[in-house]
């Protein structure tokens, strides 16, 4: 979801986040991935401007970043 919201290929991410598009195929297929590379993910989006939900009913949901900013 986050990756769609920002119009980001697995290229894109791969770069941003400093992963391979191997480790961003096995992350959205859900397979394991090493706990620094969803950190590595994580500080990507965020530095683009997505927040990740942390409790409730939309738990693990994205809120994308305010277009314009």
């Amino acid at each position: 979801m986050a990756r769609a919201a920002l119009g980001w290929s697995w290229d894109d991410l791969a770069k941003e986040a400093g992963i391979s598009r191997r480790t961003i195929a096995k992350f959205e297929a859900d397979a394991r991935v090493a706990d620094q590379s969803v950190a590595k993910l994580r500080k990507a989006f965020e530095r683009e401007g997505v927040v990740f939900i942390p409790h409730g009913m939309y738990l693990g949901g994205v809120v994308p970043p305010v277009q314009g900013r």
